[in-house]
């Protein structure tokens, strides 16, 4: 079952993931593997050692990432919190993961912040008429943050 975008943004926020770097977390998730939490890559092309490839929602690649070896990598909220520990320890950067730097989570970075603009009541007119998320500053963040806790506790118990 793929996770709908809402509950991504649960899941990135609960993990630590805050403004731009919150839209560009769930993006990636979005690119990486379309939502589903049981997705795997093996990796063959790389020539990973079989079981050492990529799992989850940010596919987190253990071939790169040992010290989650025999951890659940498929659940949703484990899978996040990897992500922002990759995501930290990397300098707070998403380069370890492929579809930042081919660009390809910037499909996904108009929905997500859309998504997040509407449920914070943070937006402002765009060039296209479609939602754009203003400067909310603590409000803003406040409301994005109860969303996140309110989405966590309803889907993921």
């Amino acid at each position: 079952m793929k996770l709908e975008i809402p509950q991504l943004i649960a899941l990135a926020a609960g993990a630590g993931f805050v403004g731009d770097d919150l839209t560009t977390a769930v993006s990636i998730a979005l690119a990486e593997s379309g939502g589903d939490p049981n997705a795997y890559n093996p990796e063959r092309a790389a020539n990973t050692p079989q079981g050492y490839g990529s799992f989850g929602l940010w596919q987190i690649y253990l071939k790169m990432h040992p010290e989650y070896k025999g951890q659940n990598l498929f659940d949703p909220q484990l899978n996040a919190s990897a992500a922002f520990a990759v995501y930290s320890s990397a300098g707070n950067s998403f380069r370890p993961w492929s579809t930042f730097g081919n660009g390809a989570y910037l499909a996904h970075v108009d929905t997500v912040n859309g998504i997040i603009a509407a449920a914070s009541g943070d937006t402002m007119a765009s060039t296209d008429g479609g939602p754009v998320p203003g400067d909310g500053g603590m409000l803003g963040m406040a409301i994005v943050g109860a969303l996140a806790l309110w989405l966590a506790m309803k889907y993921l118990g």
